[in-house]
């Protein structure tokens, strides 16, 4: 019994550090977009959720809310499932690598924009891999579920070129047709979309190795 009870608040505490974490970052990387631009406030939250970063780590956000203060209601069980789990913290720990691994040479941030950004990209991916690693049940992690998980990453590549069409606006340099060509922006999503493939087996991989060692 002492030992659930510390697993739980070790549990919501790290929750809640993600939550506080996400509550700052989130409307303040909102603040300097629409304080720093001509944007209208409509054209300021569509070019706010562009971004990949932005749409997972909100996931992140609505995640930990729900599990720490979302009762029972039927979307908050949805979010304490082991595969939903999984699955954001494939999309998270992506953020990270991809900005830290291809975007952090190329981007020169100063002042707030580095500390969102650090928060986003460094410091939430970190935390809620830990979470997902120490406080969630794997036991019911399958590697039929994966393409299920590459929906939401799927979408978000179609929508960012389709949208890049009409506005010649792409999030992100390894994605954006304009510069590139696009063919070679198909093919870097497709690479991306296999990195989200491949991490993913690594969890799965991770979570069947660490049943196997805790028994």
């Amino acid at each position: 019994m002492e030992k659930q009870n510390t697993t739980k608040i070790g549990n919501e505490v790290l929750l809640g550090i993600i939550l506080a974490l996400e509550l700052y970052a989130l409307p303040t990387q909102f603040y300097l977009l629409i304080n720093q631009s001509e944007f209208t406030l409509f054209s300021a939250i569509v070019r706010f959720f562009s971004f990949f970063t932005i749409l997972t780590n909100s996931i992140v956000f609505i995640c930990s809310a729900l599990i720490l203060f979302g009762g029972r209601f039927e979307i908050s069980t949805f979010f304490r499932k082991t595969t939903t789990i999984t699955a954001i913290t494939v999309y998270i720990i992506i953020v990270g690598l991809v900005f830290n691994l291809l975007l952090r040479s190329v981007v020169d941030l100063k002042g707030l924009h580095r500390v969102v950004s650090e928060i986003f990209h460094t410091v939430v991916p970190i935390l809620f891999f830990l979470y997902w690693l120490f406080y969630i049940n794997l036991e019911k992690i399958s590697f039929k579920t994966i393409i299920v998980w590459l929906v939401y990453p799927i979408i978000y590549v179609i929508y960012t070129l389709l949208h890049g069409i009409y506005t010649d606006f792409y999030p992100y340099p390894f994605i954006d047709a304009v510069k590139l060509g696009f063919p070679t922006a198909i093919t870097n999503g497709l690479f991306v979309l296999l990195a989200f493939a491949i991490l993913a087996y690594i969890l799965v991989f991770i979570s069947k190795l660490k049943n196997i060692l805790v028994r």
